[in-house]
């Protein structure tokens, strides 16, 4: 994905996002959203991880992370990662059930 569409994206997501007061619930705010900060957090893992199998860790850490956290990852397509990006993607990552899915991801992978 270039960076031009992730940005296009990213200020789609941020427009829905100021909207979800209005439009609460909408799917399209969340699927937005959700697909902005998922660019986010593989962008991330191939930066701090490079050579690791980075779907694995960002479907575990996109189903664990909450709406808040999505938000921030969101948001940072447009401002760009930083530290604070990290320690979000780092968070969510440490929590005992995205552990649990990328453990499990992991060796169904080897098993599968």
């Amino acid at each position: 994905m270039t960076r031009h569409l992730v940005l296009k994206t990213a200020a789609a997501a941020l427009l829905f996002t100021g909207l979800s007061g209005c439009i609460e619930g909408s799917s399209l705010v969340e699927d937005t959203t959700r697909s902005t900060a998922k660019t986010v957090v593989k962008t991330v893992i191939n930066d701090k991880f490079p050579g690791v199998d980075a779907d694995v860790y960002v479907d575990c850490i996109m189903d664990n992370a909450e709406t808040g956290q999505l938000v921030t990852l969101a948001k940072a397509a447009v401002t760009g990662v930083d530290d604070e990006t990290v320690q979000t993607v780092t968070e969510i990552a440490s929590e005992p059930e995205t552990l649990t899915c990328i453990a499990q991801s992991g060796l169904s992978g080897l098993f599968g």
